[in-house]
């Protein structure tokens, strides 16, 4: 689920690529904003990409609540004239539905990120999003953002993401020592349909689905409004405006007033927030998820989410003793 106000659309920056026990890590870059007039200073996640044969760089951010890889239609279409065999790729006849709309898709699209890892995907191309890019003015080591990588691409995968660090890995288990971490099995939210994630959390020893969501970087916890009422009190404690789908809503937060944990580990209070407009009420009913958490959970750990034998980890503190 991504996070629509990045007040940022071409950038220059540049990425590093380190090289830990035979694992290809990419630097990758915090999009820090305002947001109701509050600085966020880790808001998304933006990797670098580079697409097809396409000589220019390109950025998208990391979305592990969408299960889909999608592209900005209108940014890409300014490729088109120029590469017409990426013309070629799009896909009318076979629509994908987003929300309420419907969009075509750009078939056998080959992303590489940081040079570190590659994946020929059939990617949402999202028309009328983005913006159109005069290539020809656009340097080659500008990098301009093209849309986000989902959970499609993670299939059987291990997905490593060092947050104090602020690198990703994208590898197979055979590079993985799997001591170094403390793992807690998960679900999928459709089983060999939907790459997407949940998490068992619980409230005073009640079980919770919680979807693991690295676009909704501001909020440890958010849900439906109903939800949050059973674990918070009744006081509100905070209110923002975000950008969603090119949308604006309202957020409410809550103080949690009972035992949360996340496995076996005790959970500080949380400011709960949930969504006004009950938009996406239907989305966490239907799929009996309680909320969605985030990277704010988790940005002082390093954490490994196994998607082959569905467990999440969590790097356990090097004992220099």
């Amino acid at each position: 689920m991504q996070i629509r106000k990045l007040g940022l659309l071409i950038i220059v920056m540049t990425f590093i690529v380190n090289q830990t026990n035979g694992q290809k890590f990419t630097k990758f870059k915090w999009v820090n904003d305002s947001v109701s007039g509050r600085y966020i200073e880790k808001l998304a996640i933006l990797l670098p990409v580079k697409i097809d044969n396409l000589p220019n760089s390109f950025l998208m951010q990391l979305d592990l609540g969408s299960n889909q890889t999608i592209i900005r239609g209108k940014t890409i279409s300014s490729f088109y004239n120029k590469f017409p065999q990426l013309k070629n790729k799009l896909d009318t006849i076979n629509l994908c539905k987003v929300q309420t709309r419907v969009y075509p898709h750009l078939n056998n699209l080959n992303i590489s990120i940081g040079g570190t890892f590659e994946s020929e995907v059939n990617a949402v191309c999202m028309k009328g999003y983005g913006i159109e890019i005069p290539i020809d003015s656009v340097s080659h080591e500008t990098e301009i953002l093209i849309g986000s990588i989902g959970a499609d691409i993670l299939k059987n995968k291990i997905l490593i993401l060092d947050y104090p660090n602020s690198e990703i890995c994208i590898t197979e288990a055979s590079m993985v020592n799997p001591s170094d971490y403390n793992f807690i099995p998960f679900q999928f939210l459709k089983e060999n349909e939907d790459n997407r994630l949940l998490l068992p959390f619980s409230a005073n020893g009640q079980e919770l689905r919680v979807l693991f969501d690295t676009g909704a970087s501001m909020f440890e916890l958010s849900t439906i409004e109903k939800n949050a009422e059973l674990i918070c009190d009744s006081a509100v404690t905070d209110s923002l405006v975000v950008n969603s789908w090119g949308e604006k809503k309202t957020k409410i937060g809550l103080k949690s007033n009972v035992e949360l944990k996340f496995g076996d580990k005790v959970l500080p209070q949380l400011t709960v927030y949930y969504d006004k407009s009950k938009k996406y009420d239907y989305f966490y009913e239907s799929n009996n998820i309680f909320g969605l958490t985030g990277n704010a959970l988790f940005l002082n750990e390093t954490i490994l989410i196994d998607y082959a034998n569905k467990r999440f980890g969590i790097k356990k503190a090097v004992n220099n003793n």
